[in-house]
C-alpha cells in the first residue's frame, strides 16, 4: 500500500534550555517558606501544523517569570518575545511526527504543570469575532483547524463553509482531550438556518459529525459549551475535514515482533468500493487494509497520543496512514493473535482457541455475541481479561465461562472497580479480568457480548480478550504527590515526593521495587519498596545544598519477582474538581532542581535502641511491632525556633498514621507507627512530613512544609505478639504505683524467653519519669503484671509513644521483638 507509510517514533526530547538554570536557581528568596506550584492552565494556540510557525500565549498560576516553554516534541524551535513575556514563537519542523505532546512553562519557581500540544498536517487558523451568530458566522477554508475559546458570558462559536454535494465533511471538536473545560456541543445548519445535525460526545465527551453534503451551498457549524459556562480555559481545536482520518484499527491487537494485517476504519480513506454502510450515512465508516511491517509492531514508549491512567496496561504502538489528520494506536502483545471469526454469535458455532492467546474482535451489532471454546485440563490456572474501555471502544464488556453444553455458568468476569490512583488519578475502568481454576479435564465454552448494546450497528465496538497463564504482572505511574496539577521542582537542601502507583495484575502481590537510574549530579532517589499487596507509595527525589539548578529527567524502573522490569510512567492530574477527577499519562517525567529549602528533615528508622540488659539493639520488625522514625530538623534560620509538626505520609493501607511534635528549639524527635498483626511479612516504605514556620523576607513567620527522605523496612514472621488487657488503668498520678495487666502470645513454635518492660523511642526501662519492673516469661508462660511508678517529676500528659516492649531471646542472644502501645497519661 503505497498511499500509507509506517508510523513515526516517538521522541523524547528537552527543547529549549535559553535560560541560565544557575540564574533562576540564584534568582529565588532563599528566605522563602513554601516554594509555589507553577500550574500551567492554557496554552492557545494549543497546536500547530508541521512546517508553521504558530505564536503561542500561555497562561497559569504561580509560573514566576517565564523564560522558555519545554515540549517532548522533537526539534520544535522556541523563542521568547521581547515584550509579551507569556508568548513563545513556535516553529514546528517538517517531517514532526504527528500526535500529541506535553508542553511546560519554564520560569523562576520551576517547571510548570503539563498541557496538551498538538501537532497536526492541516492548516491552522485562530477564531475571529464576531461570530456568535449563524448569520453572522466568518467563512472559513475546508481542511482547517480552527482554534477558539469560549471564554466570555453566552459565547457561542459559528464558522461558514461551502461544500459541494457528495463531499464527507468531517468536523470534530479536541476539548477533553487537550485538558480544555469545554464540555463541547456542536451543531451543523444549512444555509438557511435549517437545524441537519449535532453530536454531545464520540471520542469521549469530544463530539465530531460525520456530515455528507446533500446538496452544493453554504453550512455553518456551531460550538459551545454543554452548560454554557465559559472561561479562558475552554479552548479547542475544530477540524473541519475533507482529508483522510482513522478512527480505529481491527484487530485492536497484533503479535509483537511479526508483520501484521490491520484494517483501518475511518473517513475519506479512498476506498469507496469498501465503504462499510452498516447503518445510516452517519454511521458508515470507509476501510482500507495495510501491512504494518514486524519491526514496527512493538511496546513504543512515550506514544503521541492522550492516554488516560488505567490505559498504563495497554501496551502498543501507532501508525500514522498517509495524509491522515493523526496517528492511530494499535496494542501489541506477545502471544499469538485469531480473529473473533465470522459466524460464532451462537453457543452451537464456537470457535475453538488453541491457549494461550488472544483475540481481536468487534461486537458490530447491539445485541451480538461472540462464543469461543477452550479444551484445558483439571488444575489448570488461567486467568482471562478483557480490553475494550481501555482501548477506547464504546463497549461495556461481559466475559462469562460456561460448561461445554451450555447449561451451567461458571465464571463471570469482573470489572476493575478499585481506584488505586485516587481521586486525582482515576485507574478504574469497565474491562472485565479473573483467574479461573479448570475443575476437570474438558471443554467449556467462553461468551463474550456488550452489556449496554445499542439499537444500530456500530463497527467501532471492537475488543481484546486475553486468555494466558496466571503469569503476575504490573505497570507503574508516577505522579507528583499533590492533588492539583504540579511539576516536579526540588529545592536544593529540600526534597520533593511522588506517588508511586503500582496497577497489579494476573495476581501479582508481591514485593515492587522501584529504582531510579541516571540521577543528575546533586541528586539523590532511593530505592522505595511497595510491600504485598500495596499499591501506592512514596518516592522521595532530593538536592544537596549545592546541587546545580538544572532541568533533567528522571527515568525509574520498578522490578517484581516472577514479573520482571518495568519502566514506570509519568502521570498527570488534569483536574481534581467534583465529583470525578481527570488524570492522564505523561510522555515523560521531568524534574527541575529550583530554589533553596527553607526547612529540611531527614528520617531515620533503623536507629539502634538502648537496652540495660542486652546494650545496643538493632531492631527486627514484625507484625505486632512497632516502626521508631528518628527525625531530625535543619533550618537555614537558626535563630527562628518553632514547633515542628510531624505526620506521617505514603503509609502501607493496614498501619495507621501518627502524628508527633518537636518542641522549640529542639533538632531532633520521633514518630512511631505500630504494625498490625495482620500485616503481611515483605519489604514496605514510608516518608515523613514537617510543618512547621520559618520566616519570610520581611523576617515574619509564614508557614512551610518539608519531606523527609524514604525510610524503608523490612517486615519479618513473627515469635510473639504483645498485648494489653483492656481493663489496665489509663492515667497515673505522680508518686503513684500501678498495675497493668498483658501478655505475649507466642507464635511460629516460638518457647524461648521473653523479656518485658516498658519502652520509648529511645529507651528501654529508663523512661524518663518512670520506673517499672516487667516479667521474663519462660517455657509455655505468657501473661503477667507490669508494675509502673510515677516519679514526682514525671512529665504531665500524655506521653508519646509509650509501649509495652518485649525482647525474645535465642540462646541468649536478643533476636525477635514485639512491642504495643502503652496508652498512659500523667496526671497531677
Amino acid at each position: 500500500m503505497s498511499d500509507f507509510h509506517g508510523r513515526t517514533k516517538s521522541v523524547r526530547l528537552i527543547v529549549q534550555f535559553v535560560i541560565c538554570c544557575l540564574g533562576i536557581a540564584a534568582s529565588i528568596d532563599t528566605a522563602m517558606a513554601d516554594a509555589p506550584n507553577p500550574i500551567l492552565q492554557s496554552v492557545f494556540p494549543s497546536g500547530g501544523a508541521v512546517g508553521a510557525t504558530v505564536d503561542v500565549t500561555v497562561r497559569g498560576t504561580a509560573l514566576g517569570t517565564l523564560r522558555s516553554l519545554r515540549c517532548t516534541a522533537p526539534d520544535l524551535q522556541i523563542t521568547q518575545d521581547v515584550k509579551q513575556k507569556n508568548v513563545f514563537r513556535v516553529t514546528i519542523p517538517r517531517g514532526t511526527p504527528l500526535g500529541q505532546y506535553d508542553l511546560r512553562a519554564v520560569g523562576t519557581n520551576g517547571l510548570s504543570s503539563p498541557m496538551p500540544f498538538v501537532i497536526g498536517n492541516r492548516v491552522e487558523s485562530n477564531e475571529t469575532q464576531p461570530n456568535d451568530l449563524l448569520k453572522s458566522a466568518p467563512t472559513v477554508e475546508l481542511d482547517l483547524v480552527i482554534n477558539g475559546r469560549i471564554e466570555k458570558s453566552g459565547d457561542i462559536d459559528c464558522f461558514q463553509f461551502t461544500a459541494k454535494r457528495g463531499q464527507r465533511v468531517i468536523i470534530e471538536c479536541e476539548a477533553r482531550r487537550i485538558a480544555s473545560r469545554l464540555r463541547a456541543v456542536l451543531e451543523i445548519f444549512d444555509g438557511q438556518g435549517g437545524f441537519l445535525a449535532s453530536s454531545r460526545g464520540y471520542f469521549g465527551v469530544d463530539p465530531l459529525i460525520d456530515f455528507q453534503v446533500p446538496s452544493d451551498g453554504v453550512y455553518v457549524v456551531k460550538i459551545h459549551d454543554l452548560t454554557f459556562s465559559t472561561s479562558a480555559q475552554h479552548f479547542y481545536r475544530l477540524a473541519i475535514d475533507t482529508g483522510p482520518r482513522v478512527a480505529f484499527a481491527v484487530p485492536p491487537v497484533v503479535q509483537r515482533g511479526k508483520p501484521a494485517r490491520v484494517t483501518l476504519f475511518g473517513w475519506n480513506l479512498g476506498s469507496q468500493n469498501a465503504r462499510d454502510r452498516l447503518a445510516t450515512p452517519t454511521s458508515a465508516f470507509d476501510r482500507v487494509e495495510v501491512t504494518i511491517p514486524a519491526d514496527m509492531v512493538s511496546d513504543d514508549w512515550p506514544l503521541p497520543i492522550d492516554l488516560r491512567p488505567a490505559q498504563a496496561a495497554t501496551r502498543g504502538f501507532t501508525y500514522q496512514a498517509a495524509s491522515s489528520h493523526a496517528p492511530v494506536f494499535i496494542s501489541a502483545t506477545d502471544l499469538h493473535v485469531e480473529s473473533d471469526g465470522l459466524d460464532n454469535h451462537k453457543p452451537a458455532k464456537v470457535k475453538t482457541l488453541n491457549f494461550p492467546c488472544e483475540v481481536g474482535g468487534q461486537l458490530v451489532d447491539g445485541d451480538e455475541q461472540d462464543w469461543f471454546a477452550v479444551n484445558a485440563r483439571r488444575g489448570e490456572v488461567l486467568y482471562l481479561e478483557g480490553f475494550a474501555d481501555r482501548i477506547n471502544s464504546p463497549v461495556d464488556l461481559d466475559i462469562r465461562i460456561l460448561d461445554a453444553k451450555n447449561q451451567k455458568e461458571l465464571v463471570r468476569l469482573g470489572d476493575e472497580r478499585r481506584n488505586v490512583g485516587g481521586k486525582s488519578l482515576p485507574t478504574n475502568h469497565l474491562d472485565p479480568a479473573g483467574r479461573w481454576v479448570v475443575p476437570a479435564d474438558g471443554r467449556y465454552l467462553i461468551l463474550v457480548r456488550n452489556l449496554i448494546g445499542g439499537s444500530k450497528p456500530d463497527p467501532r465496538r471492537t475488543y481484546r480478550l486475553s486468555i494466558r497463564r496466571e503469569e503476575p504482572d504490573f505497570d507503574l505511574i508516577v505522579v507528583p504527590h499533590k492533588s492539583e496539577p504540579a511539576g516536579l521542582n526540588v529545592p536544593r537542601g529540600g526534597s520533593a515526593m511522588l506517588d508511586v502507583i503500582a496497577l497489579r495484575r494476573r495476581g501479582l502481590n508481591g514485593t515492587i521495587r522501584v529504582s531510579a537510574e541516571r540521577l543528575p549530579e546533586g541528586v539523590e532517589c532511593p530505592d522505595v519498596w511497595l510491600g504485598p499487596g500495596v499499591d501506592r507509595a512514596p518516592l522521595v527525589v532530593t538536592a544537596s545544598q549545592d546541587a546545580p539548578g538544572f532541568f533533567d529527567e528522571l527515568s525509574l524502573n520498578g522490578f517484581a519477582e516472577f514479573a520482571g522490569t518495568r519502566q514506570a510512567r509519568g502521570g498527570v492530574v488534569v483536574s481534581n474538581a467534583a465529583p470525578v477527577g481527570i488524570g492522564r499519562l505523561a510522555s515523560d517525567i521531568p524534574l527541575a532542581v529550583v530554589g533553596d529549602a527553607p526547612l529540611q528533615i531527614t528520617a531515620n528508622g533503623h536507629e539502634p535502641r538502648s537496652h540495660a540488659k542486652f546494650g545496643s539493639l538493632q531492631v527486627r520488625h514484625s507484625p505486632g511491632g512497632i516502626v521508631d522514625v528518628a527525625v531530625h530538623v535543619r533550618r537555614s534560620d537558626s535563630g527562628h525556633q518553632a514547633p515542628v509538626n510531624l505526620v506521617g505520609v505514603g503509609l502501607p493501607p493496614l498501619i495507621e498514621n501518627q502524628t508527633a511534635t518537636i518542641p522549640p528549639g529542639a533538632e531532633k524527635g520521633y514518630i512511631s507507627f505500630y504494625l498490625p498483626p495482620n500485616l503481611p511479612t515483605g519489604r514496605y516504605s514510608l516518608a515523613v512530613q514537617a510543618e512547621s514556620t520559618t520566616p519570610d523576607s520581611k523576617g515574619k513567620p509564614k508557614a512551610t512544609t518539608a519531606l523527609s527522605n524514604v525510610v524503608s523496612f523490612d517486615v519479618h514472621p513473627p515469635a510473639f505478639r504483645m498485648e494489653i488487657d483492656r481493663s489496665s488503668p489509663t492515667q497515673i498520678k505522680r508518686g503513684e504505683v500501678i498495675q497493668v495487666k498483658y501478655a505475649a502470645h507466642r507464635v511460629n513454635g516460638f518457647i524461648s524467653k521473653i523479656h518485658t518492660e516498658i519502652a520509648s523511642p529511645e529507651k528501654v526501662t529508663d523512661v524518663i519519669g518512670l520506673r517499672a519492673r516487667g516479667v521474663t516469661f519462660v517455657g509455655q508462660t505468657d501473661t503477667g503484671t507490669l508494675q509502673i511508678i510515677a516519679n514526682e517529676d514525671a512529665p504531665l500528659g500524655q506521653l508519646p509513644f509509650l509501649r509495652l516492649y518485649g525482647v525474645g531471646v535465642l540462646e541468649d542472644e536478643a533476636v525477635f521483638h514485639g512491642s504495643c502501645f502503652l496508652t498512659l497519661k500523667v496526671i497531677e
